[in-house]
Formats: structure tokens, sequence, C-alpha cells
């Protein structure tokens, strides 16, 4: 059997997200969330959101 490891270039999406802490899976959980918004809102400047995202996890 071929042991074989993954390089940092081939994680998958789920290995990258379960490696972050509590506090940068909350971060990506609202950034996610304010993305969503924005494919909804044509002239949608998510800047200030995603500052006070930033702002809430890392004061």
């Amino acid at each position: 059997m071929e042991d074989r490891r993954v390089s940092s270039t081939e994680r998958t999406e789920e290995q990258v997200v379960r490696e972050l802490s509590d506090e940068e899976r909350a971060l990506l959980k609202r950034v996610l969330e304010i993305e969503r918004a924005k494919l909804h809102v044509k002239e949608y400047d998510a800047t200030d959101d995603l500052l006070a995202a930033v702002k809430e996890i890392i004061p």
C-alpha cells in the first residue's frame, strides 16, 4: 500500500476548515454570510461589514 501524504497544495477545503481554530471558523462563517448576502444585492459594498466581522473576532 502506498503511503501518500497530502501536500499543502493538495489539501481539500474540508481539511483546511477542519484545521481552523474556533475564532477562525467563526470569522470564515461571518465572511461567507456577508458574501452570500452580496449575491442578492447588486450594488452592495461589503467592506464595512467585513471589517466589523473581523473586529468582532479579533478586537
